[in-house]
């Protein structure tokens, strides 16, 4: 089956666990990631990978319970700077709701309007201007995302890496926890590398 068609097959067969107990949710969702993980032959760039990995991104992303941040009418994944994976993303999200909220793909002109998002991915073809971006977005509530080098090394918070000819991910949680964004322990047991440690309640 190729890869994208096992993706949205795999997408499809979450909703079996709609309205069953969250235990059989987590464990369909852990599924997903593994079978994404496996993928032997991703297509070009591994977009169709990287754009099934950003969506459920948001399964594992919560807010600190102390924070006050009003909620978002929408969960929106939005895409900075030449969008590479975006008409994949559109397929992916239509009619998903994440915490009971329906997922929209935004296309956003600059790295201050990516503030607003819940998940951005920026693109690698913004270069030396990643840095600047990442200081623009600054500690807002946001996930970083990107497949450009050294992505984590400038401040973002998951970077998707190759391994061999299958797309991984890698977890910078000191960026993280400079936000008021937790990723559960599920997200990270599966990263290629986990850099930095999780807030106390995460820990094992």
């Amino acid at each position: 089956m190729q890869p994208a068609k096992t993706v949205l097959a795999l997408r499809r067969g979450l909703r079996v666990c709609v309205g069953a107990a969250a235990c059989c949710a987590m464990a369909a969702v852990m599924l997903f990631l593994a079978a994404v993980a496996a993928l032997a032959q991703p297509g070009p760039g591994g977009y169709d990978v990287k754009a099934a990995y950003l969506f459920n991104f948001g399964k594992f992303l919560r807010l600190d319970p102390g924070t006050a941040a009003p909620r978002r009418a929408s969960f929106d994944i939005c895409i900075l700077g030449h969008d590479l994976i975006g008409h994949l993303l559109d397929d992916i999200v239509a009619n998903q709701s994440i915490d009971g909220r329906p997922v929209r793909v935004v296309r956003v002109g600059d790295a201050y309007a990516a503030k607003d998002c819940d998940i951005v991915f920026i693109s690698p073809d913004e270069g030396d201007g990643i840095p600047l971006d990442l200081d623009a977005i600054g500690k807002a509530d946001v996930l970083t995302v990107s497949d450009a080098p050294d992505f984590l090394k400038y401040g973002g918070m998951i970077q998707f890496v190759m391994e061999g000819n299958r797309v991984r991910f890698a977890v910078n949680l000191d960026a993280v926890n400079r936000t008021h964004l937790v990723l559960s322990s599920e997200l990270l047991r599966v990263a290629s590398s986990v850099a930095g440690k999780p807030p106390p309640e995460e820990q094992p």
